[in-house]
């Protein structure tokens, strides 16, 4: 006869009850009242083993909470020179450095032009919780921090839930070695399945469909029009866009924007959007800068490879410190243009040698919540000055890197009353100074006399003009006269 402790009824493989509801107890998902309790004691200087003892969990799950939702938080960041790993012993002589009357440790951000400069590392962020909640130096400290917010981990932790089962996707090396075997061989005439089957190491668990779906979102340089007997067939009404990340949106949705912007006490960000002309055609990507100037580029199609050349661009014209100015935040759609954070976020130091070293720019960017273009209203506004030159339903490809530069240029010099009546073009330059003015010179974007700014399709010429009015007869169900169509 087996023999049991009084009180314990024995369940299922002799596993007490006791034990069985324990593990229940642990297995369960954290609520929003365990993420505020954790960010209270924390608060108060707990550990994360008297945090996982206080919430009947193990602590490994409070470490990987804490460590995996925490945002970083620039609050004070090189306000100090502290922030140098040699001020205590700082060898410099008085006179060095911007102020030749006090010496040099007490220069004001001294480390700018130091050449022995090192960064301070913080050795609170080595314990095991790695977050600065508590810290009694948090205010003064002049180093980078990372902060545990409940009201943000909860918000990180509802957006992974809700883009759990998106879908998976390859990311860019992937799709450039995939690219790099198919579309020669398509161009050839061959067909996607000759390609899958002939080359299982460059797709490997892709399947044949997938392939196509790929083709039909534009990731792949070959066309739906190269495939063999693509054109006998009537192509679906509207082609699904595929993202280059299916689950990008995971812990970068509007509520963690909110919160990363609460932590950072952020005030201005920047908004990206595209802008279609043609369907199929060329588009324009857009995006509104702190300070409220636009900037336009025309490229031939919507994908995320051609945003993160952009982005790379902007990355060398502008050196990493006006970049992370102006791009510290970015809020965006959910666009498929869009859907490779990582590579807007990271940059290749040396993409020839070596290709898969990725660095961060000290950027962070988020998603605006589906159907809700509200929550960019900046570059939504901006779209209404744009389209008074380029409107809706003309087509871009006529037009050239120049011409958008141009249009640009006339838009961030109509003055704003939001502004004080002053253009977006002056308000950037005083934000930014030098450096900005130089970034505007670099990409074509130059300050237009206000009696000659102009918002009309004859900015472009007159043939843009008269395909720009047959558009407007179209819509309005009138019929172009056809030796219009011939006017030069």
């Amino acid at each position: 006869m087996r023999h049991r402790h009084p009180g314990v009824r024995a369940c299922g493989r002799g596993t007490p009850t006791t034990e069985r509801k324990g593990n229940a107890d642990m297995a369960k998902q954290m609520t929003i009242e365990d993420r505020k309790r954790i960010d209270f004691l924390l608060q108060l200087g707990w550990t994360p083993a008297r945090i996982a003892e206080d919430r009947g969990r193990s602590k490994s799950t409070i470490l990987h909470e804490i460590i995996n939702r925490s945002v970083p938080c620039d609050r004070g960041y090189r306000c100090s020179n502290r922030i140098c790993a040699l001020f205590d012993a700082c060898p410099r002589v008085k006179g060095y450095g911007r102020d030749a009357k006090r010496p040099f440790s007490c220069t004001p951000r001294c480390f700018e032009v130091c050449p022995d400069f090192v960064e301070r590392a913080c050795g609170r962020l080595d314990v095991p919780s790695r977050v600065c909640n508590g810290c009694r130096d948090f205010r003064s400290c002049p180093m980078m921090k990372r902060l545990y917010v409940a009201d943000g981990a909860q918000a990180n932790r509802e957006s992974l839930l809700h883009d759990s089962r998106a879908g998976v996707h390859p990311d860019a090396e992937a799709l450039a070695r995939m690219n790099a075997v198919l579309s020669p061989c398509i161009m050839r005439g061959q067909s996607v399945r000759n390609v899958v089957a002939n080359n299982p190491e460059a797709f490997g668990s892709v399947r044949e469909r997938t392939v196509y779906d790929y083709i039909a979102g534009g990731l792949f340089d070959a066309k739906r029009g190269d495939l063999p007997e693509a054109c006998s067939r009537r192509s679906r009404k509207k082609d699904k866009q595929t993202k280059t990340n299916a689950k990008c949106r995971a812990g970068r949705d509007y509520r963690t924007f909110l919160e990363f912007c609460r932590v950072n006490e952020v005030k201005e960000w920047t908004e990206l959007d595209t802008v279609v002309g043609r369907v199929g055609g060329k588009v324009l990507f857009t995006m509104i800068l702190p300070g409220g100037l636009m900037l336009m580029f025309l490229r031939d199609r919507k994908s995320s490879q051609t945003c993160t050349r952009i982005f790379n661009m902007l990355w060398d014209l502008a050196g990493p410190e006006l970049f992370q100015r102006l791009f510290f935040v970015i809020l965006t759609d959910n666009g498929a243009e869009f859907s490779d954070p990582d590579m807007i976020e990271r940059w290749r130091p040396d993409p020839e040698h070596n290709p898969t070293k990725l660095l961060p720019r000290g950027i962070h960017l988020f998603y605006c919540d589906a159907y809700c273009s509200s929550q960019k209203p900046r570059v939504e506004r901006e779209h209404r000055e744009q389209r008074r030159v380029l409107l809706h339903g003309v087509s871009f490809d006529a037009l050239t890197q120049d011409d958008a530069n141009l249009v640009a240029s006339h838009v961030a010099s109509y003055s704003r009353g939001v502004l004080g009546n002053q253009t977006p073009y002056d308000a950037f330059v005083a934000k930014f100074g030098e450096q900005g003015k130089r970034l505007l010179d670099a990409l074509g974007i130059v300050k237009i006399p206000p009696n000659e700014v102009t918002l009309d399709p004859v900015l472009l010429g007159e043939k843009f003009k008269r395909h720009a009015d047959r558009v407007i007869l179209r819509k309005a169900g009138v019929t172009p006269p056809k030796n219009a169509e011939g006017q030069k």
